[in-house]
């Protein structure tokens, strides 16, 4: 099957591509640091204008009806210019989420549709759906409330802050603690399908966190000299430069073909290939970040470097929605339990 990008949605990538150079980098992100938030969200209202920010959200509620394919495509151009922004959140998840709980969800839709953003409450070890009562909200700000999808509804609530490893994307805590998660088994297929929409616009955002960073290194070695030689005509860090490259293009024809077959294949496959590329993407670029900071030499393991806020941003990502060992394991488990195994995974 031909996963090859169309016309416009390489036009989308793109024109993003640009668009997010200009709003966001690390200039942007430094300021985020330093507490000062106005030019991110003057680029949020940038993106809202170009209709990236309720690009998933159907036209009848206002949005723009397009694909999650297309969806990854933003988002891993977003994460690759350090946007300090919820889109995998407010954009992505809660669109999916909401349109995919089967609930009256025209509120949330049309909300997101005028500029609103929200972020995603989650477990206490950032997987979903939550399990227990301590949920913490991916795409925490001040003032900006959490989506809960619970088993029989929708519910926003507000958050207070939280330790987090990402300074980008910060975490909250839920104030109101209510009994309103239940077990994954109990989600109707259409929420099925939007978590594992959700895993793998995840997957977009960890490509695009190993592409900004490895950017920087292949840019670095392409100068830096030793022995009066750029370090990049060394075959040591050749092979290093391109394993990035190998990692890179992998997860993204990961991404975006499972993108493609989340939307396309019936839900027990497209729960399977989102958990894979999820894992996948996770593993391959924190790998391929700290790679890029070795590439870096000294300079990369400091906080004047941009390298530590690609690998921030991607250990959190890895994290949430299912880490790597627990989407593995439920692979397997699966793959076992169809070929005549035990439901644990056991033969």
């Amino acid at each position: 099957m031909d996963f090859s990008l169309s016309e416009e949605q390489e036009l989308l990538a793109s024109s993003t591509r640009s668009l997010a150079a200009d709003l966001f980098g690390e200039s942007v992100a430094r300021q985020v640091l330093d507490g000062d938030r106005a030019r991110a969200d003057k680029g949020w209202s940038h993106l809202q204008e170009a209709g990236l920010t309720s690009l998933l959200v159907a036209d009848e509620h206002g949005g723009g009806g397009g694909s999650l394919l297309e969806a990854c495509l933003v988002t891993t151009e977003l994460y690759s210019a350090l946007a300090p922004v919820p889109y995998l959140t407010s954009a992505v998840a809660v669109p999916l989420l909401a349109a995919g709980s089967g609930q009256d969800a025209t509120a949330v839709l049309t909300a997101v549709a005028d500029g609103a953003t929200y972020g995603l409450f989650v477990g206490a070890d950032l997987s979903w759906p939550p399990v227990g009562p301590d949920e913490v909200c991916l795409g925490w700000a001040p003032g900006r409330d959490g989506l809960l999808v619970g088993s029989d509804a929708l519910e926003l609530g507000p958050a207070e802050a939280a330790p987090g490893v990402d300074p980008l994307h910060p975490l909250g805590r839920r104030t109101a603690v209510g009994d309103s998660s239940w077990p994954a088994a109990d989600l109707a297929a259409g929420s099925r399908r939007a978590v594992a929409g959700v895993r793998v616009a995840a997957a977009a955002a960890l490509t695009g966190c190993l592409a900004g960073a490895a950017r920087l290194a292949w840019d670095y070695i392409a100068t830096r000299e030793q022995y009066g030689k750029p370090i990049a005509s060394f075959q040591a860090v050749r092979h290093m430069a391109a394993d990035l490259l190998v990692d890179l293009e992998t997860c993204r024809s990961v991404s975006l073909g499972a993108a493609w077959q989340v939307e396309n294949e019936p839900i027990e496959d497209a729960e399977r290939v989102a958990a894979v590329a999820k894992s996948w993407c996770g593993e391959a670029a924190v790998r391929s970040i700290e790679t890029s900071i070795q590439l870096l030499g000294g300079i990369g393991v400091t906080w004047e470097s941009t390298a530590h806020l690609y690998l921030r941003t991607a250990h959190q990502v890895a994290a949430s929605f299912g880490d790597t060992r627990s989407l593995l394991r439920r692979v397997g488990a699966d793959f076992i339990a169809a070929r005549g195994g035990h439901s644990d995974g056991s033969s």
